[in-house]
């Protein structure tokens, strides 16, 4: 069987196809799954998706079991393993975004990476809304729909500006469910070292390095890293690496030794007892038990 076990997609191909060279899709999602029956399957893209879903449905999140009953928004990350298995009766909208369509002009950094759902470390990455909230939220999903079907002049600037609309809407309810603790210098450090690393992980494992980066040193990192998350750092760039793992073993042609130098262990032994460690199976074994749960 071809190594490759989860393959990345592009954007469904429906609709005007400007709207999606400029990095914008809005559709059914059952319309999408129809299109391409094997999004039913656990794929990956490098682009952003947000599923409004209705009814009942399973949704898989980079490994991950969400079972939905109700009204719920779900939002998929750039590189994260995903697909939804739908539910009698169950009826959705996918949008589908780069960052570059949804910053446009806009001076970095990104609004998005300031949204609570992308990207949320141990937040949760969906919403389940509660009944007096469903009818605006499905009007935007339903205004974002239609407007992409139809293509009219300037849909993309409409697009857009109910893109931006819709995810504030939903990031105010989301924090509205989960409200962020008070702003402190010690929350301000722990989301450092999440930006941090997320852009080192695969290179820097040492804590002191991040520390240095952060301008604190390695004691006050781990300190209030655990303070804040009930995690040390180290716990956190090891969780990073091993999500990073499954992924490449789940969607690349590599070696499980290749993946492990990709991941900056020198030695392939230690990558297979790093992931047994905290898996608790071997990579192989992941591998062929993921590619069972797929079948």
């Amino acid at each position: 069987m071809n190594r490759r076990a989860i393959p990345e997609f592009d954007m469904s191909a429906s609709g005007a196809e400007h709207l999606r060279r400029r990095g914008i899709l809005a559709i059914h999602l059952l319309d999408s799954l129809r299109i391409d029956p094997r999004r039913l399957q656990p794929h990956f893209h490098e682009f952003y998706q947000v599923f409004f879903l209705q009814g009942s449905a399973r949704v898989m999140l980079d490994f991950q079991d969400y079972r939905l009953r109700g009204t719920a928004a779900f939002f998929i990350s750039p590189g994260q393993v995903h697909t939804v298995y739908p539910g009698r009766g169950m009826e959705g909208v996918t949008v589908s975004f780069t960052q570059s369509f949804f910053d446009d002009d806009a001076p970095p950094p990104s609004r998005l990476l300031e949204l609570p759902f992308f990207f949320p470390d141990d937040a949760q990455p969906w919403l389940r809304l509660q009944p007096p909230q469903v009818p605006d939220i499905a009007s935007l999903f339903r205004t974002l729909r239609e407007e992409y079907a139809q293509a009219l002049p300037d849909a993309d600037l409409i697009l857009r500006a109910t893109l931006r609309l819709t995810l504030l809407q939903l990031a105010r309810l989301y924090l509205r469910a989960s409200p962020p603790r008070k702003a402190t210098r010690a929350r301000a450090i722990v989301r450092q070292f999440h930006a941090e690393l997320e852009k080192h992980f695969r290179r820097e494992t040492d804590i002191g390095a991040y520390a240095s980066l952060l301008g604190i040193t390695r004691n006050h990192l781990n300190d209030v890293v655990r303070e804040q998350t009930g995690r040390s750092a180290g716990e956190l760039i090891r969780r990073r690496r091993l999500l990073d793992a499954k992924r490449m073993l789940s969607h690349s042609d590599m070696a499980v030794s290749e993946i492990g130098y990709a991941l900056g262990f020198e030695d392939p032994s230690y990558f297979s007892r790093f992931f047994r460690r905290y898996e608790g199976v071997t990579p192989s074994d992941f591998l062929e038990q993921f590619r069972e749960k797929c079948q």
